[in-house]
């Protein structure tokens, strides 16, 4: 296990379900961290806990959460055998139970979770847009974006002034696996090519906030529900697209409001026009960070973490939990609650996605930004929050 040094109990060969990934319809064996690949199941290898029913097994006899395949090593060889979706059977798994022992096999906690406000005692309207295999960047000219087998270069950017009303447009070239083509497309359109559905959700001219950048939002056709994939036109926010990702990154922000919060400030209030704006004037389904922090530390709850945050800048938030704490902390100094609420939460973050601890950081670090000001950036740079993560990574 992750916590106990001890050799992995070899699976016998015969079994070969239990090397293949789950699928729809099956239950299989959860097996995170092997450091070998296909190979981690032999002896001497190393991985985590497998998180299905065979754990249920154990932590119902346990009352706490207890390695499946790792903390065996009275036993030279095991049976396991993966049925469909209500049968998995584990031979010998109460003998795996005796075996082990509650106290010297259990996990450590996970970090607490502070308590979160939750989004619907805020919130304008409930979350829009719908999950898909996509991707959606901020891209200026000469910039590109691959995914999957496409590849979308920003050529150039430019305005149509050939009709009643000037229209913003971008030359874009497209490149898939045997074909290529190259494009002007006016902001707000959206088109499909092969295979994949293709919007230019918004080109940001000068005097805009993001001048400069072109918003693309790219997804596989076959992943769209036929009102998506058959649109000719970006929509609103009801339209965009919820992109799943994988937590690699603690990320902290801050709202960078024109006047510090105050202790009587209606965060709420705040809240509401963060996601009545992001919907209107940049297109997003819900305000862009997955958690917001009032003045005393309240943690209210924002975007589902399981989908990928927003921004304004060019750098890629895929794979960042984003904490933002509302305010100007250029020209305010955090609250003690804050500093203790934003900790709290990286804290259960590096622990709930396995973050490292060199991974927390700021939205300066990846973008032409002084976010989240100096007053914040300074605990992230002398080594504070990391102290607090870490010593509430201890006490847990």
């Amino acid at each position: 296990g992750s916590d106990h040094s001890v050799d992995v109990i070899r699976i016998s060969r015969r079994h070969r379900t239990l090397r293949k990934p789950a699928r729809a319809g099956w239950r299989g064996i959860s097996l995170k961290g092997c450091s070998r690949g296909d190979d981690c199941l032999s002896e001497g290898g190393s991985c985590e806990v497998g998180q299905l029913l065979t754990e249920a097994v154990l932590r119902q006899t346990c009352h706490s959460r207890v390695t499946v395949f790792g903390c065996l090593s009275l036993a030279a060889r095991a049976s396991v055998i993966v049925e469909r979706m209500k049968l998995l059977r584990v031979i010998p798994a109460f003998a795996v139970v005796g075996a082990l022992g509650c106290a010297a096999r259990q996990h450590a906690p996970a970090a607490p979770m502070p308590h979160i406000i939750p989004h619907a005692e805020w919130q304008s309207q409930p979350p829009l847009g719908y999950a898909a295999d996509a991707t959606r960047r901020n891209k200026r000219a000469g910039d590109s974006l691959a995914f999957h087998d496409i590849t979308v270069n920003v050529v150039s950017v430019g305005v149509d002034s050939t009709g009643a009303k000037p229209v913003d447009i971008v030359q874009l070239r497209l490149a898939g696996k045997d074909t290529s083509e190259v494009r002007v497309a006016q902001e707000g359109s959206a088109f499909n090519w092969s295979g994949f559905h293709v919007v230019v959700v918004a080109i940001y001219g000068l005097g805009e906030l993001g001048a400069g950048l072109v918003a693309l939002e790219v997804a596989t056709i076959a992943s769209l529900p036929p009102q998506i994939a058959n649109a000719t036109v970006a929509g609103g926010a009801d339209m965009r697209l919820r992109i799943s990702h994988r937590i690699t990154h603690i990320t902290l922000h801050h709202e960078g409001n024109a006047e510090p919060l105050k202790a009587d400030d209606d965060v709420p209030k705040m809240l509401r026009a963060l996601q009545s704006w992001g919907a209107s004037d940049r297109n997003w389904w819900d305000v862009p960070y997955h958690f917001l922090l009032g003045y005393n530390g309240e943690v209210y709850e924002g975007r589902d973490y399981h989908f990928m945050g927003e921004t304004n800048t060019a750098y890629d938030p895929s794979g960042h939990f984003l904490i933002s704490v509302v305010g100007n902390y250029n020209k305010q100094e955090p609250t003690q609650g804050q500093l203790e609420s934003i900790a709290d939460l990286m804290a259960w973050a590096v622990k709930e996605f396995d973050v490292p601890l060199d991974n927390i950081g700021g939205h300066y670090q990846y973008a032409d930004t002084d976010c989240p000001g100096k007053n914040l950036r300074k605990y992230l740079e002398d080594g504070t929050f990391r102290r607090m993560v870490e010593a509430r990574l201890k006490r847990n």
